[in-house]
């Protein structure tokens, strides 16, 4: 049995229009927890019903689709639909759904709403592999044999969990959990970026390893890279490798990745680690394009600092707010007094003795450095700069009110 599920918002109505495709001979099921009389309506209706939920996706679209070898496909989708919704919690939570007959080939889809009444959101972890378990249970119920799945081995650890020792044991004596499990070459999201940057994928994973094999140090390394037409940079989450297009690639995904797909054992992130640890890299940018490490050469750090100066109102980074001035850097915004730039700081790291240089590594082991921490500390600040306005308002209106400073109107004049 195959399945497949996206979440999304469930505005608009390229769902319905999906589900009701002539082609597909579409027949409407009965819906649950819904009054509309046709999908376009018990969609919207699903979307308004989730409205106190807080979640902006609120609708789950699954399919399934039975093997052609059982029998009795309207009685295999049922038990599907059962298993699933015990899996999920889904058993009280409307929905609305549409069989297809696509080419003799009948299979369904729902469309679940995912909030609660209590406004709580149906929790949709690992939903991959938790609804491929349903569909082993079919399959094992019809006396088929298990569809091969990457998730075999945990699958079978979660049916034990579950007391069907008997849909497990089948798993194991089919062979599927000790199966080669199926490496795609690209992701969809790869896929996208090749397609954006015309630069393959898999052939910038072979140029990367062969560099690493070339190399037996970072500075080796990196003029390997060079060589390639490739460069390294410092990116938001470590080195990366930036391409042709401009585009950069995290260093220890294209290593790790090409060292599997032509040696078939995977180079750890800690090994590439450690072999960069210690360079010196210029930045590249927002961690995508290094035309943005450009503008860092060229003096302008706001490209390489995610709260850099000029971020609010043309800039892609954070923007602090500082009372009396404009926006400005977390960090106090500039380079530096009386002409001391980041240059000289670093003069001052090389400098330091050992102890020091042990402390410093240990504070800064755990530091996080991560956009999103700087957007979170952003939004906090902002708020908290917003209520202080608030306050500074509110007790200058109650002191002019007080002193008795009206227009002509008694309005407190401001």
């Amino acid at each position: 049995m195959i399945s497949g599920a996206t979440r999304g918002a469930g505005l608009g109505d390229a769902l319905a229009r999906h589900l009701l495709k002539g082609e597909n001979h579409p027949t409407v099921s009965a819906p649950r927890g819904l009054g509309s009389p046709d999908v376009f309506g018990q969609l919207q209706e699903l979307v308004a019903q989730c409205a106190g939920g807080r979640t902006t996706r609120p609708v789950y679209h699954v399919h399934c689709s039975p093997d052609p070898g059982i029998a009795d496909n309207a009685a295999a989708r049922a038990r599907f639909w059962a298993l699933m919704e015990g899996e999920f919690d889904l058993a009280r939570q409307p929905y609305c759904g549409v069989v297809h007959d696509k080419d003799g080939r009948v299979h369904e889809h729902r469309v679940y709403a995912l909030v609660r009444p209590s406004g709580s959101v149906i929790d949709l972890s690992h939903d991959y592999a938790r609804r491929e378990k349903c569909a082993r249970i079919v399959e094992y119920e019809a006396g088929l044999a298990p569809v091969p799945s990457k998730h075999a081995r945990s699958i079978a650890q979660a049916l034990r969990k579950d007391g069907r020792h008997d849909v497990a044991g089948w798993l194991v004596a089919a062979g599927a959990t000790r199966a080669e499990r199926p490496i795609a070459k690209v992701t969809p999201g790869e896929r996208r970026v090749e397609e954006r940057t015309g630069v393959p994928l898999d052939d910038l994973r072979r140029a990367v390893f062969s560099a690493w094999q070339v190399s037996a140090d970072g500075p080796g390394f990196v003029a390997a890279l060079q060589a390639r037409g490739l460069d390294l940079r410092h990116g938001r989450e470590g080195p990366v490798v930036v391409d042709a297009s401009g585009t950069a690639h995290l260093a220890t995904r294209l290593v790790g990745a090409g060292s599997r797909r032509l040696t078939g054992e995977r180079i750890r992130a800690a090994a590439v680690r450690a072999r960069l640890n210690g360079l010196m890299l210029e930045g590249a940018g927002d961690g995508r394009r290094a035309d943005r490490a450009a503008a860092g050469r060229d003096g302008n750090d706001s490209a390489r600092h995610p709260g850099g100066a000029g971020a609010a109102g043309g800039g892609w980074g954070v923007g602090l707010r500082r009372p009396g001035g404009g926006d400005v850097r977390p960090d106090g915004g500039g380079g530096g007094s009386h002409g001391q730039g980041r240059g000289a700081a670093l003069d001052r790291l090389r400098v330091s003795t050992g102890a020091r240089r042990v402390v410093m590594r240990r504070h800064l082991a755990g530091f996080d450095v991560s956009l999103d921490r700087y957007q979170a500390a952003a939004e906090r600040a902002r708020a908290a700069a917003e209520r202080l306005d608030d306050l500074a308002d509110n007790g200058q209106t109650r002191g002019l009110a007080l002193w008795g400073v009206t227009d002509i109107w008694g309005i407190p004049i401001r």
